[in-house]
C-alpha cells in the first residue's frame, strides 16, 4: 500500500481507500463509490489535506449537497443520496484514522428535519389504456418491454438488462439477475455503461408472469443470450430507452411522466386491487415493506373512519 502521511490530500486518501476496497465489494457498489467520490467528495474538498477535515466540514458538506448538490445545477439531492455519501466519507476518514494520519473523529452531523414526502406520479386509467392499446398495435421488442414494466413494475435498468435466459416460459417466471446503469464521472468528463448484479438481495428476485403476457413473450422468444428489448446480443441502455418511451408519450399526447412512473403505476394499481403489501414489496424488490408502505399506502380520512367503525361495531356485538 502507498505510503500514507499527514500531508496527504483527502483526494489521494480516497483513491487509496477505494483501491483497497475494490477486491471486497460488488462491481455495482464499486462504481457507486467511485461516482460519489469523483462527482461529489473530490469536487467539494478539492486539494484539502485529510488531516484538516473536521466535523464542521462534514456538516457543511451535508448541507451543501442537500441544498445544491445536483450535477445539473437544479437544486439539492435527496436525504437518502446524501446519507449514502456520508457513509463513503466516514469510511475514508475511518481508514485515515486507522493509519494514524488524522486524530479520532466522532462524525457528528445532523440531517435537517424530514420534508413532506412528494406524492408519486402515476398514469391514470385512460392513459394506461392508451399505452396498452398502442403497445399491442405496434408490437416489437421495445414496446414489449413497456408492457412487461406495466405488468411487473421493473426498474428501467432491470428491463434493459433482461435477457431471454432470464425469462422462463415453462414456469412463467421472470428472473431479475442484472441491471444496467450509466454512470457519469464529472472530474473525467465522461460516462460509462455498466452491467452488474442488483445492489441488494431483495432486488434479485423472481416475478410471476401474468397469463395474458405469456403468449406475447412466446411470440418474441429468442436466443438465450439476446436481450429482450433489443432482440439481439447488443443491449439498449436506459438513456436510449427513456427517449423511446418519451417519443411514445408524445405520439399518444398524454402526461409527460418519467419512465419510473410505470413502476409507480404498477404498485399503485396492485395495492388498489387488494394485493397484500408484502407481496407488492417483494415483486418490486424493495429492501423492506416499510419502503412500499411509505411510497404507496396513504389511507384517506374516509378509509380511517371505516376502520374505526369496524372496531366499534365488533365491540358492540
Amino acid at each position: 500500500m502507498r505510503t500514507m502521511n499527514k500531508n496527504m490530500s483527502i483526494s489521494k486518501c480516497m483513491d487509496i481507500w477505494l483501491k483497497n476496497e475494490h477486491n471486497y465489494i460488488k462491481e455495482s457498489t464499486y462504481f457507486l463509490y467511485l461516482t460519489i467520490i469523483e462527482n461529489h467528495l473530490k469536487t467539494y474538498f478539492k486539494k484539502r489535506k485529510v488531516s484538516t477535515i473536521s466535523n464542521k466540514d462534514f456538516q457543511s458538506f451535508v448541507l451543501d449537497k442537500l441544498s445544491c448538490g445536483r450535477l445539473d445545477g437544479r437544486g439539492g439531492l435527496s436525504k437518502k443520496t446524501v446519507k449514502d455519501m456520508t457513509v463513503v466519507l466516514k469510511s475514508v476518514l475511518t481508514f485515515a484514522m486507522k493509519h494514524k494520519i488524522i486524530d479520532r473523529m466522532e462524525f457528528e452531523f445532523k440531517i435537517p428535519k424530514k420534508e413532506k414526502t412528494k406524492e408519486v406520479e402515476v398514469f391514470n386509467f385512460e392513459e394506461r389504456r392508451k399505452i396498452c392499446k398502442y403497445v399491442k398495435n405496434n408490437l416489437c421488442n421495445q414496446t414489449l418491454g413497456i408492457l412487461i414494466c406495466i405488468c411487473t413494475g421493473l426498474r428501467i435498468g432491470e428491463i434493459c438488462a433482461l435477457k431471454w435466459e432470464d425469462v422462463d416460459l415453462k414456469t412463467e417466471v421472470i428472473n431479475i439477475n442484472h441491471t444496467i446503469q450509466r454512470i457519469y464521472i464529472s472530474t473525467a468528463k465522461k460516462s460509462k455503461v455498466i452491467i452488474s448484479s442488483p445492489k441488494t438481495e431483495s432486488s434479485r428476485r423472481k416475478i410471476p408472469i401474468a397469463s395474458e403476457l405469456v403468449p406475447l413473450l412466446q411470440q418474441f422468444k429468442s436466443n438465450s443470450d439476446f436481450y429482450v428489448i433489443s432482440g439481439e446480443k447488443k443491449y439498449i441502455e436506459p438513456r436510449t430507452y427513456r427517449k423511446f418511451f418519451k417519443k411514445m408519450l408524445n405520439i399518444l399526447k398524454i402526461s409527460k411522466l418519467k419512465f419510473h412512473s410505470l413502476r409507480h403505476t404498477f404498485a399503485t394499481q396492485a395495492i388498489e386491487n387488494g394485493i397484500d403489501y408484502k407481496t407488492v414489496s417483494e415483486i418490486l424488490g424493495h429492501a423492506s415493506i416499510g419502503i412500499t408502505l411509505n411510497l404507496y399506502v396513504h389511507p384517506d380520512l374516509k378509509h380511517k373512519k371505516e376502520c374505526l367503525n369496524k372496531i366499534f361495531n365488533n365491540l358492540a356485538k
